[in-house]
């Protein structure tokens, strides 16, 4: 219990990196339905389907970077 800690096998860093992908990935499932809503509000409002994706693509992309630290 107190000894010496031995550094974790393949099999539990693959464990630990696949928990953590699927913990991310739930905690970005609210900003990517923002961007679904974000593109059917604008279709509905007469936008066309090309512009409305390119509007949601952009507030995604600024949304994600601003998640993961990279701006504001």
């Amino acid at each position: 219990m107190f000894g010496q800690k031995q550094p974790p096998t393949p099999e539990e860093i693959r464990h630990q990196v696949s928990t953590a992908m699927l913990d991310v990935v739930g905690a970005l499932q609210p900003i990517y339905d923002a961007a679904d809503g974000i593109k059917r509000d604008l279709e509905s409002r007469g936008w066309s389907p090309t512009m409305a994706e390119q509007a949601a693509g952009t507030w995604l992309c600024a949304a994600l970077k601003t998640v993961m630290g990279g701006g504001g």
